[in-house]
């Protein structure tokens, strides 16, 4: 009695239970009549997907199809694109990342023809769309594979970036460039105010370098506005490191002088000021205040 209470509470009839048995699921737990209704499995499916070549279903898979939307229509499709030999794994997997027959047509237009399941759900999933290569293709980039595509998706880059990189000089860089720029939060903007502070031919290394060790444009203009212009990559990065900031500076200056180098201030930083300190800085020339 509580079995028919069940099946009745989820609207699931006789008839239905009886085209289940006919489509040769018999001997099927009441749990898994009712999440097959529950999920939309109907007879009239189960018999469309049988005239497509399936031929042993179990609850779970009929279950997983129905639920990403695996109509007998798409995997129609896909075997008019030679995609024939899928099981159910593999048409869940391409439902669950929106793989439509169009998405696969366009990516074979543009060149991307050998694409296995693991290719198209990778590029799916990470959404590397016709449009993105596309622009990607009009940017010279024409030779990118799957993991080149993913990569760059991955981690942002943009066909917009790569466009404003060419534009201010980075002509030769390559897929592993672009994505170390953008893991290191290196935009267009941030090369620009460099360039503007004077710091005019950095490489990809050097960005890097400055972003790792937190130098800002900020940083960059305030010793510039102390005087200290022109200064070398690795001795800003030796600066920031060592936490030589403007405020130490001002405060070096208003205790010792204004003549103070940026090497013997990091001296001063990474020392302490003693003593034999300042009977050096006097050696150098440095008049010492006090």
């Amino acid at each position: 009695m509580e079995e028919l209470v069940e099946l009745s509470q989820h609207d699931v009839s006789l008839k239905y239970i009886v085209e289940l048995g006919q489509q040769g699921l018999t001997d099927l737990e009441l749990d898994d009549i009712v999440e097959l209704s529950r999920h939309g499995v109907s007879p009239k499916y189960i018999a469309e997907l049988r005239k497509l070549g399936f031929k042993d279903f179990d609850t779970e898979g009929l279950i997983e199809l129905s639920r990403h939307a695996v109509s007998p229509k798409y995997i129609a499709e896909l075997h008019s694109l030679g995609l024939n030999d899928l099981d159910i794994d593999d048409l869940s997997e391409l439902g669950a990342h929106g793989i439509s027959p169009k998405f696969i047509v366009e990516l074979r237009s543009l060149g991307l023809k050998e694409l296995d399941i693991d290719d198209l759900v990778e590029l799916g999933a990470h959404g590397v769309s016709p449009e993105f290569i596309v622009e990607m293709q009009k940017l010279g980039l024409k030779d990118l594979d799957v993991d080149e595509l993913v990569e760059l998706s991955t981690h942002d880059v943009s066909p917009q970036f790569i466009a404003e990189l060419r534009e201010m000089g980075f002509k030769d860089l390559d897929t592993d460039d672009f994505v170390e720029l953008r893991n290191h939060d290196i935009s267009a903007n941030f090369i620009r105010s460099m360039r503007e502070l004077g710091l005019k031919d950095l490489d990809t290394d050097e960005l890097v370098e400055l972003r790792n060790h937190n130098v800002t444009p900020k940083f960059v203009r305030e010793l510039s506005e102390m005087g200290f212009t022109n200064i070398p990559v690795d001795e800003i990065v030796e600066l920031s490191i060592h936490h030589v900031t403007p405020r130490f500076i001002r405060e070096m200056r208003r205790q010792y002088g204004e003549n103070l180098t940026l090497s013997q201030l990091l001296e001063m930083r990474i020392r302490g000021v003693d003593e034999d300190l300042l009977e050096e800085l006097r050696a150098a020339g440095v008049k010492i205040k006090g």
